[in-house]
């Protein structure tokens, strides 16, 4: 006998709906917003973007959860921060559909990401596998009168998995390649990489750090000419590579390792960068090389590991803060060979909104009674349909 949820599942799955996804990242910048319909086609599901927002969090709220990430706060700070956050994410949304005139009616759920301030994943440093995204989901469902979707990394980590990466779920739908294997490529602080084998291939997906993304350019750019990022590439640019640096680089042992791996701050970060300093006998090395010479770093540590575990792959598609950098998309293409370079704005998914995408999409499965997870990514025992519902 078919149930009510059975029903209402079916009938999600059997026309187009358009889902607002909204992703807030651990650089605490702002809130993006994706609005797109989503539809099954045959075996496959196919989207169709809408419209993209962006505002930035207010000084004080992005110091209120600085404050609840790094400090021991009381049980109210954090109960408090779920619904006020909830009320900033409905006022985001409705001036979302108001800049891209999208009638908020018409939107049909919402996929809310929510602000980590928790994530420890099986095998970390605390015995309890746990992660915590603040976003009250009932709250803007009440706001807003629509059914949202919350709380996505849980049922993975509840299986057994690490809760993350999920945006491979995302690429496998609609980044894939009938008859080649392709490596989405995110250039974030650090980079990561998904290899989507071609879909009439029985291989896995997988995904993993390959290294430094923009973190150790961010670094030099800071310690050399006191800014937060080498703008559209002008100081690596001015740079000679420096190739004895390089080498030390390069015989890092993070680079070969198989994966499943992943990195962060604490290797590849600013001490990171005092130490290859420290090895530089000539104290007048100009900072344009160093930063020359971080930036190849950077792009053979990604092409290395796209030739050592990608398997083929014909295609890369870059998306992520890097992408910006001219000099580092010019290494990494040199780097790559007869590997095409492109970003995913050539499949309709805008570089800087792929995330929010993917929880629109996820949403979107989870409404549908789908499973959102990918058990060779992140490690869980079986799939599962992420997230909890809440409705109006």
């Amino acid at each position: 006998m078919t149930n009510y949820y059975d029903a209402s599942r079916k009938e999600w799955l059997s026309r187009p709906q358009i889902v607002a996804g909204v992703m807030t990242g651990t650089s605490l910048d702002g809130i993006d917003i994706a609005i797109a319909e989503f539809e099954q086609q045959g075996k496959h599901n196919v989207f169709r973007l809408l419209g993209t927002y962006f505002t930035p969090y207010s000084t004080y709220l992005h110091d209120k959860i600085l404050n609840v990430t790094e400090k021991k706060r009381p049980v109210s700070d954090i109960a408090e921060l779920q619904v006020e956050l909830a009320e900033v994410y409905a006022t985001a949304i409705l001036s979302a559909c108001n800049i891209t005139e999208i009638p908020i009616s018409s939107i049909k759920s919402i996929g809310i990401h929510g602000q980590t301030v928790w994530h420890n994943p099986p095998g970390s440093r605390k015995k309890t596998a746990a992660t915590l995204q603040l976003a009250n989901g009932s709250t803007l469902a009440q706001i807003l009168q629509i059914p949202v979707v919350s709380d996505f990394r849980s049922a993975d980590i509840a299986a057994g998995g690490q809760g993350a990466p999920l945006v491979p779920a995302f690429d496998a739908a609609f980044l894939r390649h009938d008859d080649y294997g392709v490596c989405t490529l995110n250039i974030g602080g650090i980079a990561n990489i998904t290899l989507l084998p071609a879909r009439s291939s029985s291989a896995p997906v997988s995904a993993f750090d390959t290294g430094p993304g923009n973190m150790l350019i961010d670094a030099a750019s800071l310690l050399f000419f006191g800014k937060k990022f080498d703008d559209a590439g002008k100081f690596s640019q001015a740079g000679i590579c420096i190739p004895g640096l390089l080498k030390i680089c390069l015989e890092h042992n993070f680079l070969q390792k198989a994966p499943p791996k992943s990195t962060g701050r604490e290797m590849f970060g600013r001490q990171f960068l005092d130490k290859l300093l420290s090895s530089i006998r000539l104290p007048a090395t100009p900072g344009e090389d160093v930063i020359r010479t971080v930036t190849e770093f950077t792009a053979e540590s990604i092409a290395m590991n796209i030739r050592l575990f990608g398997g083929g792959v014909r295609q890369v598609i870059a998306s992520g803060g890097g992408i910006r950098n001219p000099t580092l998309m010019n290494c990494l293409m040199q780097k790559l060979g007869d590997i095409e370079l492109i970003t995913s704005d050539d499949f309709g998914v805008p570089t800087d909104f792929k995330e929010a995408m993917c929880f629109a999409y996820i949403a979107y499965l989870t409404l549908g009674g789908l499973p959102g997870n990918i058990p060779s990514v992140t490690g869980a025992q079986r799939q599962c349909v992420l997230g909890s519902i809440s409705t109006p």
